[in-house]
């Protein structure tokens, strides 16, 4: 008798493996916006993808059609050690796919950094040109910039791009209180 609830108990946990591995596979509709999302990431030699994820849209106000299949979807890039999250809104409607480019934020490898740098180089990041064409090669906050007197913050953040063959330096002066916070574009060079 024992030996049987032995076997019923490890049939039961195999059966719960295969239903935990089924639930963690996207649906087609996911797929297929992973798919188009990944189509529409800039065409960059050595530009490796790290992972996506499909995420629920933000709540829209008003009606929704319920024949649309609406996601927002992260697609998480490297490259020259550096990383960055482009993310796109999927709607799709039956087999028709709409992706649409949100923008994109320094992805997890910009690790040693305090939260108000990274919070400074995600809103400097935002404040590039919307052109999925610009590749970021490298972000830094400059310490000898870089103040803190009690909430408040103050650093210079230098982000480094190219766009087909030509780099520039985009520099940003970032002061943040608390949560509130303020970047302005102090020049390219």
């Amino acid at each position: 008798m024992r030996s049987i609830c032995y076997l019923l108990l490890a049939s039961a946990m195999s059966l719960l493996k295969v239903e935990a591995s089924l639930a963690q596979e996207p649906s087609a509709e996911d797929r297929a916006c992973i798919l188009s999302a990944v189509a529409k990431l800039p065409n960059i030699p050595g530009l490796k993808i790290e992972g996506s994820r499909v995420l629920p849209p933000p709540q829209a106000q008003g009606r929704r059609n319920p024949d649309l299949y609406n996601v927002m979807v992260e697609i998480d890039v490297s490259i020259v050690g550096e990383s960055e999250t482009y993310v796109f809104n999927c709607i799709r409607n039956g087999q028709l796919t709409l992706i649409q480019p949100m923008g994109r934020r320094p992805g997890s490898l910009a690790q040693g950094l305090s939260v108000e740098d990274r919070a400074c180089i995600t809103s400097a990041v935002a404040k590039l040109p919307n052109n999925t064409a610009i590749k970021i090669e490298r972000s830094r906050v400059l310490p000898q910039s870089r103040t803190a007197q009690g909430r408040l913050h103050k650093a210079t953040v230098e982000i480094d791009v190219s766009l087909v063959g030509q780099s520039s330096t985009y520099v940003f002066n970032c002061i943040r209180n608390g949560e509130l916070m303020v970047v302005q574009p102090m020049g390219i060079r």
